[in-house]
């Protein structure tokens, strides 16, 4: 997952801030503890001076000057740890406290990117694309069925009866839900297709939203901006490092990818080579993708490929939103 220089920079220094912060912290609890119980003071100091003579011994040569310290020092620090709960602390009071148990705010287990880390990333794009701004808006709390009609004038072919908007965008809402509950342990994609002005984007945010609230990565894109990075990233590597954009790698590698009004774009072989492109390399690493589009399934076989109709009728769960354009209500 490629950064610009000033990303990188600006995750590093939230991470650096973090560490620095859980250091004071544990600064502030340490003097605290040493006024209210200084014998967790004298038993510091002891593992200090024993700790130093014994590296002053291992330096004159002294083979057997280490053997035994790091037990004496656990057993000293288990001592700490009664003293604490004695008084009414928890045992691990003067351990560090750190946002991120699995890298210690370092961004990076066992030389990878923590997944802590690559939220960032996706907190650092949302912010610089406004989209942080939008889903405050846009997610489910205020999401309202009353903009529906509950007219039954539209045929289900799941259920062989007439059917509302309003009743159909329930189900549409609650299979939203089930694709966030089990994104952790089944992997899905959606297309999400319906006329102008339905709510499919804003459907797409309201997932956004909630997915970025478990913390995993989401990267959104209209298809506008989405083939225009494309093609920054194939003609002009200059143009894809000057965009203010994450490198194509995220892209593939994002927990979440949503791509919006698909359809919107000027079809050629590059826009279909791109698309299938990423919805490929994407379902081979098993990463959910979420697309939307003001196409028909029919139109959509028309339009584009049919490698691409192919995956997406195969490997996408189908969610058509009907209705009248809602924006105007």
């Amino acid at each position: 997952m490629s950064l610009k220089n000033y990303q990188y920079d600006v995750i590093i220094h939230q991470l650096d801030m973090r560490r620095l912060n859980a250091k004071y912290m544990l600064d502030k609890r340490t003097e605290e503890i040493y006024n209210k119980c200084p014998e967790i003071l004298d038993i510091d100091n002891q593992i200090a001076i024993q700790s130093a003579e014994r590296a002053r011994r291992a330096i004159m040569g002294d083979d057997t000057a280490l053997q035994g310290l790091a037990e004496a020092n656990r057993a000293l620090a288990r001592e700490k740890e009664t003293i604490l709960v004695k008084n009414g602390y928890p045992a691990d009071y003067l351990s560090p406290r750190y946002e991120c148990s699995l890298c210690k705010d370092t961004g990076y287990v066992n030389g990878e990117r923590c997944s802590c880390f690559n939220k960032a990333i996706s907190n650092l794009i949302y912010s610089e694309s406004n989209v942080r701004e939008i889903i405050r808006e846009e997610n489910f709390d205020n999401f309202n069925y009353e903009l529906y009609s509950d007219e039954a004038d539209h045929f289900d072919v799941s259920t062989g009866t007439m059917r509302s908007p309003r009743e159909l965008v329930r189900d549409v809402v609650k299979l939203a839900h089930d694709f966030i509950d089990n994104f952790d342990t089944e992997y899905h994609n959606l297309l999400i297709y319906g006329n102008t002005g339905v709510g499919k984007t804003f459907l797409s945010n309201c997932i956004a939203k909630e997915m970025l609230d478990r913390s995993h990565s989401v990267l959104y894109y209209t298809a506008f901006r989405f083939f225009k990075y494309m093609e920054n990233c194939k003609f002009s590597y200059d143009a894809a490092e000057g965009s203010g954009t994450l490198g194509e790698d995220y892209l593939l590698d994002c927990d979440l990818l949503i791509l919006d009004d698909i359809g919107t774009e000027l079809s050629n072989s590059f826009t279909n080579s791109a698309l299938y492109t990423v919805i490929n390399e994407r379902h081979l690493k098993r990463r959910p993708t979420i697309i939307s589009t003001n196409l028909s399934l029919a139109e959509l076989e028309k339009r584009y490929s049919e490698r691409i109709f192919s995956r997406l009728s195969k490997e996408y769960s189908l969610l058509k939103i009907v209705g009248s354009d809602i924006r105007r209500k």
